[in-house]
């Protein structure tokens, strides 16, 4: 049996998309709901622990609360995949090995676009899966866990569990899935580099680079500092440019264009 566990923090999102979706899963499975609506937890490291110490299930799915299934999505056949998978691996719906790009048959955000430029036609190995779904046998994940001294907010807890499993000799895979993500998926604000600079300090003997669906980080302290402030610089560019007209204009025609490139690159693979 497979447990489904979602942390969440809006009944109303976790109704309409997540929970919408599975009604009309027809074999039996563990529904595992970690209520945060009041702020209990801090991090959805010890938020998911908490969920995974009260699944029953032999497979463990931790997936976000504004996901839909789609049609030809079931959870057997979520099961059956893992079942065929490596001993001790991860699976997910989202993933990057290299600077190719992002692996993932999924699409995210209103509109719904490709949230990826590879579409697996089978399981695909990479280095780390997205949050948006992470799969993986109870033992395994037991030996291992999410770390909430490390990532003590809600980014990156599954960058930094694929890459302890790496570490162990295990491998992560993306799957081929029928799944949206209603968010976009950007929230990169300065707890995710804060994590990011302790999920690299825990890695850096072992990665010279991490490659994830949220970017390409390199281990060392100096580069990651550059890229930082980099991106923190084109981040005020864009809060200065929104607030005229003219400024507003231009970034909507670059987004439309990135868009209609994402889509594009999504159609062929």
């Amino acid at each position: 049996m497979i447990s489904v566990i979602c942390v969440f923090n809006n009944r109303e999102i976790l109704e309409s998309c997540l929970l919408k979706s599975l009604s009309k899963e027809e074999n039996t499975f563990d529904l595992v709901l970690v209520d945060n609506t009041e702020k209990a937890f801090s991090s959805a490291a010890s938020a998911l622990n908490h969920g995974a110490q009260k699944a029953k299930g032999n497979f463990l799915a931790f997936v976000h609360q504004d996901v839909v299934f789609g049609e030809k999505f079931s959870l057997t056949e979520l099961e059956y995949q893992m079942d065929a998978l490596p001993v001790g691996s991860i699976a997910g719906a989202a993933g990057r090995l290299n600077e190719d790009g992002v692996i993932t048959s999924m699409t995210h955000g209103e509109p719904p676009s490709p949230a990826g430029t590879i579409r697996p036609k089978s399981p695909t190995e990479c280095q780390t899966v997205d949050e948006v779904m992470i799969g993986v046998r109870r033992e395994m994940f037991e030996e291992i866990m999410f770390d909430p001294l490390v990532c003590n907010g809600w980014h990156l807890y599954g960058v930094d569990f694929c890459l302890s499993a790496g570490e162990r000799d295990y491998k992560s895979f993306v799957l081929p899935m029928d799944l949206h993500h209603r968010s976009p998926g950007y929230s990169m604000d300065d707890s995710f580099y804060e994590i990011l600079k302790k999920v690299v300090s825990k890695h850096k003997n072992n990665y010279k680079t991490i490659y994830s669906t949220n970017g390409i980080w390199p281990t060392s302290v100096f580069k990651l500092k550059w890229m930082h402030n980099t991106e923190m610089f084109r981040n005020n560019v864009r809060e200065i440019a929104m607030e005229t007209q003219f400024g507003r204009k231009i970034l909507a025609i670059r987004r439309r264009r990135f868009q209609k490139m994402r889509s594009e690159f999504g159609d062929e693979n």
